[in-house]
């Protein structure tokens, strides 16, 4: 290998080394960042109504999401998913769950942002729960 081509590698490997630890290095996104919007949490709270109000008092949450603050929004997702509502679990669409996740969090005082929240990929569990 010649010199030039040997330098080449080891500034290509070095830089690559550096991406790699600033994007491992980044403070993940939490629910503190505006990760729903207003609209969002306004169909949530009309599924909220029909699932989820006869067992979860409004004042529910918020303590909660205090003992879930550091748990990535993707597990809270998944546990909801397959626990509620308790008559039916697993039985409303992932968008539904998506959307009463918004609602929850509006009531806890968790800013909106412009953006819905979504579940693409493993986006939701890179996002931490934490609370204002």
């Amino acid at each position: 290998m010649t010199s030039a081509r040997y330098t080449l590698v080891k500034l290509s490997a070095a830089i690559l080394t550096m991406l790699v630890g600033i994007g491992s290095s980044a403070e993940p996104r939490t629910t503190i960042d505006a990760v729903y919007s207003k609209q969002q949490a306004r169909g949530g709270e009309r599924l909220y109504q029909v699932h989820c109000l006869v067992c979860h008092d409004k004042k529910y949450f918020q303590p909660v999401l205090e003992v879930w603050s550091g748990q990535s929004v993707g597990t809270l997702l998944q546990m909801m998913s397959a626990t509620m509502p308790e008559s039916d679990p697993g039985s409303l669409r992932d968008k539904e769950y998506v959307d009463i996740l918004a609602y929850i969090f509006s009531l806890s005082k968790l800013p909106a942002g412009e953006e819905p929240l979504e579940n693409r990929g493993t986006k939701l569990d890179e996002m931490v729960i934490a609370t204002p």
